[in-house]
């Protein structure tokens, strides 16, 4: 009997209908109540009374007719009056107000931004003292027999253009054999990445390396709940060590990582620097390492410093089996895992060190799909930890400035406000003001403040404020995704916990063993290609700075102001019309 298929349930769209229904009121209300526009109308009413001369055969009588029209015309400046002072009395206040509100908070994220800066340069160029003197450091040296018991493990789901590569880089680490394990932890649903895993594996087995394939045939959990059920298959181990499968970790990575955290019982995790083996692909990739080096090399390194918290990445570390166990294991309450995992070790009062000094290489998603998929898992899932463990941050056994910064900096600044400051203030309310020149928007937000917010995240990469200005219009333009999950996931609507692979398609494994793509890559890579979907909201973002951008001109003059309108317009269709990957 034919099983007629399931209907896909109706998707969340009661935010995203309010958000745009909100952005074009207003952008409704900014036009059509402007004074031109009432003179405009006021014009056409008179040019509908002067053509009532036409029906004279109707109405014979001039007195009447001129009656009329004069009634018709008084009517016409009563409703202009009133719709003017309505603007003038509600509107324009209070988009005066938002605009007051959003450049305070903005204030917030440049101080937020220019702490992590001062603390990461001063550690890093003025202090005679490293960060890591705080903790002991002794060499693994003399018998083997002594070394502790690590565990690779490797997460995968359907990579099969990456998953022999990271095999293979784990089977070359150096570590003593007898005490070393590499664990596959598999959701593949295709055949093929199974078969290579399962081929890998054989070979790592005939060079004398200990291996165990991990395959589940659903999802539970993600990342996490695969990595949970892990759990007790190594309780022999001491550390278990985690790299996803576009990572490619140097043979000396755990010689780097593994004598700071044993030396060290109070510490939970060590995490190493990301590194990325693509970032000039293209220009999505430039403007992507731009953003993460600022996060790895300055917020991650300036908390660290600092003594205050910063969370595993989710890849290229070394967790202590029982830090994993004291904290209540890896958890899928949300998409964010590692996060989850260090906050809750963090409240019970475990240690963390990173490691500048120690690197891993990585790709990034050169596609844009694959990258706006990331983001949405990278805004989402914080918001909804936030929401499930507020009430733990606030009871934990930790000091009262920790439980503050956790919620008002960490949290409620960098995850929250910055998103609520780029969509509310940057791309609403300033395009708004080129229709409403009554309203005032401060220099300093409007300049001084995202200029100085852009040097200081461009510094952290060579070259990188060369592309300054593209990482600003990218980063707004990505904005609309990420404001998006971060509601989802404070509200836990239900595409929170929605959680989608990254597509990692090895152009830098390719690169290192031959410069092409091989043929069943590019026709397996073919239809997707193809099949590029467009993102309306982009399309009607792209459409409304635009005509702001002409209404500034054509009515205020605000040539230098409609420049940022036009630009940041036509990133927007790039990104609408999905062709980001071609630049």
């Amino acid at each position: 009997m034919h099983v007629p298929p399931a209907k896909s349930p109706p998707k969340s769209s009661s935010w995203r209908a309010f958000m745009f229904s909100f952005v074009f009121t207003l952008f409704a209300l900014g036009v059509f109540t402007h004074p031109k526009t009432m003179v405009v109308a006021h014009e056409a009413v008179s040019r509908a009374s002067t053509q009532g001369k036409m029906l004279h055969k109707i109405v014979t009588d001039p007195e009447r007719r001129q009656e009329a029209w004069m009634s018709a015309n008084e009517r016409a400046n009563v409703i202009s009056e009133g719709i003017t002072a309505v603007r003038f009395l509600w509107i324009s206040p209070c988009v005066q107000f938002a605009v007051g509100v959003l450049a305070l908070l903005s204030s917030l994220v440049a101080a937020d931004r220019f702490f992590h800066c001062y603390v990461a340069f001063y550690w890093r160029y003025i202090s005679r003292k490293s960060a890591l003197k705080r903790f002991d450091y002794f060499e693994l040296e003399g018998d083997e027999a002594k070394y502790p018991s690590v565990v690779v493990q490797l997460p995968m789901f359907n990579e099969t253009d990456v998953c022999a590569h990271v095999i293979q880089c784990a089977r070359e680490i150096q570590w003593p054999r007898n005490k070393f394990l590499i664990q596959v932890l598999d959701d593949s649903t295709c055949a093929e990445t199974r078969e290579t895993i399962e081929e890998c594996l054989h070979t790592c087995n005939e060079q004398g390396v200990q291996t165990q394939y991990r395959w589940r045939s659903n999802r539970t959990g993600y990342k996490a709940g695969a990595m949970a059920e892990a759990m007790d298959d190594i309780v022999d181990y001491d550390y278990v060590c985690v790299f996803d499968a576009d990572f490619s970790p140097e043979p000396d990575f755990l010689l780097k990582t593994i004598p700071w955290i044993h030396s060290n019982p109070q510490c939970g995790f060590v995490q190493a620097r990301w590194v990325y083996a693509n970032a000039s692909e293209n220009l999505l990739t430039r403007v992507q390492s731009i953003s993460l080096n600022y996060h790895i090399r300055c917020e991650q390194f300036a908390r660290f410093s600092a003594g205050l918290f910063f969370n595993f990445n989710g890849t290229a570390g070394v967790w202590r089996r029982t830090c994993i166990e004291d904290a209540g294991g890896w958890d899928c309450r949300s998409t964010v895992e590692d996060l989850d995992l260090s906050l809750r070790a963090h409240l019970r009062r475990w240690k963390f060190i990173f490691l500048d000094h120690v690197t891993c290489l990585n790709e990034i998603p050169a596609q844009y799909d694959a990258f706006r998929k990331q983001q949405h898992r990278w805004s989402a899932g914080p918001m909804a930890l936030w929401r499930k463990a507020m009430t733990s941050i606030w009871e934990a056994d930790i000091p009262f400035a920790s439980k503050l910064y956790l919620n008002i900096f960490f949290f409620g600044t960098r995850m929250a406000a910055t998103h609520l400051v780029s969509f509310f203030f940057y791309l609403l309310l300033i395009p708004l003001c080129a229709t409403m020149p009554e309203v005032v928007v401060p220099f300093w937000a409007l300049v001084y403040a995202p200029v100085l917010v852009t040097i200081s995240t461009c510094t952290f990469t060579k070259n990188g404020l060369l592309y300054a200005i593209p990482y600003v219009l990218f980063e707004n333009a990505n904005t609309l995704v990420k404001l998006n999950a971060m509601i989802s996931g404070l509200l836990g609507l239900e595409h929170a916990n929605e959680w989608v692979v990254t597509t990692k398609l090895g152009k830098w494994v390719a690169q290192k063993v031959e410069r092409a793509k091989t043929t069943r890559l590019a026709r397996r890579l073919a239809p997707t290609l193809r099949a590029k979907p467009f993102h309306f909201k982009e399309l009607l973002m792209s459409v409304f700075f635009l005509f702001c951008a002409v209404w500034g001109v054509l009515r205020h003059r605000l040539f230098g102001y409609s420049v940022f309108l036009c630009l940041q317009s036509v990133v927007f269709a790039v990104f609408g019309f999905n062709v980001v990957d071609a630049l």
